[in-house]
């Protein structure tokens, strides 16, 4: 195994950390989750970046091997012509959508792996063309609207045969919902690679092999939710964390080659 092999692919982890829209208690959640997701992240070998969107630019794709985009609030509908007036749009912050949408084209045209969590996936259909549902409404198994607040739930997906996503979970698994908005209309170069028993869009990767992208609605890095429901969440976050990780160190090693 050559030096170039076993150097930690570095990877850039953007999340919008000083987001004025932001209510204290959602930033301490999504400041936890990120934590949890850099740390599934570096044990299967990557070198994570931490990247506060918010801040509005961010570095250009080319300093790292791949990228993560995390959760977090809504997007703006303006991207997507959506309804900005929709009553229950939340925690918008415009100067992270814009720089992680700019990010993740960037990431794709430079041929880095990338890999989105939640709002993460919402990001990165409208950053390709997608369309997003303002709010799924009450009533259905992705969150409780009575209690935002309050614990994520469990649900199961159905993995489409011969996706990426099926290579690491098989035909189907349970996740950690949390959200209430989701993909509609499917971005351009991207297909579905999983959905929920009520049809929403659960993941979404690319259609081209040559090109490493996937996005998971729910929240495999949510140990806590996993371990008060039983459910065996943290082999589902090293499946997912060391198949992209992976991609990266060997995005890292072409390019390597490329320009000896």
């Amino acid at each position: 195994m050559t030096a170039d092999s076993q150097r930690a692919p570095r990877i850039a982890v953007t999340w919008a950390d000083t987001a004025a829209s932001h209510e204290p208690w959602f930033h301490e959640e999504l400041a936890t989750l990120t934590a949890n997701a850099v740390a599934g992240l570096e044990a299967a070998g990557g070198d994570a970046v931490i990247l506060d969107a918010a801040a509005g630019g961010l570095p250009d794709a080319e300093s790292f091997d791949g990228v993560l985009v995390m959760g977090g609030g809504d997007v703006d509908p303006a991207l997507y012509g959506g309804d900005a007036a929709h009553p229950t749009i939340d925690g918008v912050d415009r100067a992270a959508d814009d720089a992680e949408a700019r990010l993740v084209r960037d990431a794709l045209a430079a041929r880095r792996p990338v890999l989105g969590i939640c709002r993460g996936l919402q990001l990165i259909n409208v950053a390709l063309g997608g369309t997003l549902h303002e709010d799924l409404g009450a009533g259905g198994p992705h969150r409780n609207h009575a209690n935002p607040q309050g614990p994520m739930v469990l649900h199961d997906v159905a993995i489409e045969p011969g996706t990426r996503l099926w290579g690491m979970l098989g035909h189907t698994a349970t996740v950690v919902s949390g959200h209430h908005q989701a993909a509609a209309r499917v971005g351009a170069g991207l297909r579905v690679a999983a959905t929920a028993p009520d049809g929403v869009i659960e993941a979404l990767e690319s259609a081209d092999r040559d090109s490493w992208l996937l996005a998971v609605q729910w929240h495999p890095e949510d140990a806590q939710t996993a371990a008060d429901e039983g459910a065996a969440e943290p082999a589902q976050l090293a499946a997912i964390m060391g198949a992209f990780a992976s991609a990266c160190r060997e995005r890292s090693v072409r390019d390597r080659e490329a320009v000896r």
